[in-house]
């Protein structure tokens, strides 16, 4: 008994400092987060107690309704484009290619460059005057290529998402060179030994063991999509009139431009419920779905 007991505390002084920082940085504010919701409070002054109006008046703001669409659109418009693009150059870049280490280095150095940068960057390159795009429609008489894009309410929120795409394909990239080295040889040489060409082998056998890369990056991507602030910000900061308005924007928005921290922190607890919903949609889905032929026998 005094064995275990000792053990059981010498484990929970290990795990102590971790489960600390986990209550300061994450429960608590998550828990303010919830009692602000609560509040009609500008931050400075004391709040008063409005139960669930917040809440009520959330669903009836049509900007809400927008972002939540917007976010629709993101999540899928995003994650799948670069799941395939940077699947598609891993195994392109999986192979014995002259400099395929400065290749994968170029594909990834996006990721890797603040996102305020990268908003800046395009937004230079989309500009309908003097940017890039815009000369090459001039050159090519693609007068389409002349439009501004950012300031499109029809448009804005895909030339946001192609940036978002061209930002993170390397990322997923990465995610897939590593899940394909994992693969052993040996499967691939027995497929190729069997007749399967190289469609048949990515689709029939490299594909599905890839199966946990494929569900890290949707999580990543559904987490990553909700919680997108500074490309939008500096491409647009959400507008013309809302068009690209996601929910961290639109919570920054009501926190620090007009002084409603209350109803931002509404936002704020909505956004939480909905990006812990779907992570656990899709481990859910997908965990039970992509069985293994041992599973499938039981």
């Amino acid at each position: 008994m005094r064995t275990r007991l000792t053990s059981s505390l010498t484990g929970l002084a290990f795990l102590a400092p971790a489960l600390v920082l986990f209550a300061v940085f994450v429960v608590y504010p998550i828990v303010y987060n919830a009692q602000a919701s609560t509040l009609d409070w500008d931050g400075v002054n004391a709040g008063t107690f409005v139960g669930f109006d917040n809440y009520l008046r959330l669903f009836k703001d049509p900007v809400f309704l927008t972002t939540l669409r917007n976010s629709a659109l993101w999540i899928p418009l995003t994650i799948i484009p670069q799941a395939l693009i940077g699947l598609l150059l891993a195994l392109a870049l999986n192979r014995k290619l002259r400099g395929s280490t400065i290749y994968r280095a170029l594909f990834f150095i996006p990721a890797i460059l603040s996102p305020v940068v990268v908003g800046i960057v395009w937004q230079r390159i989309m500009d309908p005057f003097n940017g890039v795009v815009a000369s090459v429609g001039q050159s090519t008489g693609l007068q389409w290529l002349k439009g501004n894009f950012l300031a499109d309410p029809n448009t804005a929120i895909f030339a946001v998402i192609f940036v978002n795409v061209w930002m993170w394909t390397g990322f997923s990239m990465l995610f897939y060179l590593a899940g394909l080295q994992l693969i052993d040889a040996s499967v691939l040489e027995s497929a190729k030994v069997d007749g399967a060409n190289w469609w048949q082998t990515t689709t029939r056998i490299v594909f599905p063991l890839l199966k946990h890369t494929h569900l890290s990056l949707l999580l990543l991507g559904i987490i990553g999509s909700l919680k997108t602030f500074e490309l939008v910000y500096v491409l647009t900061q959400g507008g013309p009139n809302h068009a690209s308005e996601m929910l961290p924007t639109y919570a920054f928005q009501q926190a620090f431009q007009l002084q409603s921290v209350g109803y931002a922190s509404t936002i704020s607890v909505v956004l939480i419920v909905i990006a812990i919903t779907a992570s656990l949609s899709m481990v859910r889905v997908f965990g039970s779905g992509f069985l293994t032929g041992k599973e499938k026998t039981r």
